[in-house]
């Protein structure tokens, strides 16, 4: 998102960069306000918004990797889809940059406190989101982890399709709303599931 080509890998993903904005911001600038939805919360989307937001999550940790991290304790692995924390985290990181950097509305003001808040909070957080072997992950050795599988407790009502090869149902949690922000229907027969 610096807008620098990183690498030749990162290159190949920029094609689609500028159209998921596109699919994202629509979703923030929906009228009416009634069918506005955030798109930094992954059970708010659909499977393709999900995507877009997936791709872009993606780019951000490639420049934030390049430009904020400082030393090897700051780098986010590339196994952040199966830390159910941190990609949600991840999600508003990208919208508090987006906000504080390339919104019509933002201020230098708003752009300082990202650097000041925001961007420091995230970094004292990195750590306890990638659980008990941090240096492990960012080696590319993601330790088994308690869960069997990072998404193993979520309910069937969770609905999201993976779209990526190896991606995790974590980005999918929904906290007990659908996909258009509602609580389920009560006559869900899902069971509640032990966390």
């Amino acid at each position: 998102m610096t807008g620098h080509p990183t690498d030749p890998a990162s290159t190949a993903l920029e094609a689609s960069a500028e159209h998921d904005v596109t699919v994202l911001l629509a979703l923030l600038d929906a009228e009416p306000a009634t069918v506005r939805r955030t798109p930094w919360t992954w059970a708010a989307l659909s499977d393709e918004q999900a995507a877009a937001l997936r791709r872009t999550v993606r780019r951000w940790v490639t420049d934030y990797n390049l430009v904020h991290a400082v030393s090897s304790r700051e780098l986010i692995p590339d196994c952040w889809p199966q830390h159910p924390g941190l990609a949600h985290d991840l999600a508003v990181m990208v919208w508090v940059y987006y906000d504080s950097h390339h919104d019509r509305r933002t201020t230098p003001l708003m752009a300082g406190d990202y650097h000041l808040r925001y961007l420091p909070g995230f970094r004292s957080r990195l750590d306890h989101w990638l659980g008990s072997d941090p240096a492990g992950c960012r080696a590319g050795e993601h330790p088994a982890s308690w869960r069997t599988t990072p998404g193993e407790a979520l309910r069937p009502a969770d609905h999201h399709q993976l779209a990526d090869p190896g991606e995790s149902r974590a980005t999918h949690s929904s906290f007990g709303f659908t996909a258009t922000g509602e609580p389920p229907n009560a006559d869900s027969s899902s069971a509640p599931v032990n966390r």
